[in-house]
């Protein structure tokens, strides 16, 4: 069983959420093994989600049910098993909400933008009106 199955993506978090209140509001369903903030690159700041892990997988399930609806901080947070959400979609966590950087080379749909911009040779699908 791989830690992957009790990983939680948790979204929407209030910026000044720390990872110990996460912990704490999720503590209650079951030991949890790792809580992850993920943040800016150049600023360190909350990016507004980020990732518990259980101990138990069947932990993420009853927790993820539970916190459906649910705030923290003054903001409704958002959960989804992290395996499903953070792969496979084109805007990153929790559908479409692409801030236009894919960075992938080639063609196709990144984001914002009409695509013209990410067929160009060589591009790395900015698709938000470079020029």
């Amino acid at each position: 069983m791989s830690s992957e199955e009790g990983k939680l993506l948790v979204g929407g978090l209030n910026f000044n959420t720390d990872e110990q209140a996460l912990e704490d509001q999720f503590s209650s369903f079951g030991p949890i093994s790792e809580v992850v903030f993920v943040k800016g690159r150049e600023t360190q700041r909350s990016r507004g989600f980020g990732y518990i892990t259980f101990t138990n997988p069947e932990h993420a399930s009853d927790a993820m049910k539970a916190m459906k609806r649910e705030s923290l901080d003054g903001r409704q947070i958002h959960e989804d098993h992290a395996g499903k959400s953070a792969r496979g979609t084109r805007g990153g966590a929790f559908g479409a909400h692409g801030r236009g950087h894919s960075y992938s080379r080639g063609g196709g749909d990144q984001g914002y933008g009409s695509g013209r911009y990410d067929s160009r040779p060589g591009g790395y699908g900015y698709g938000y009106g470079r020029s």
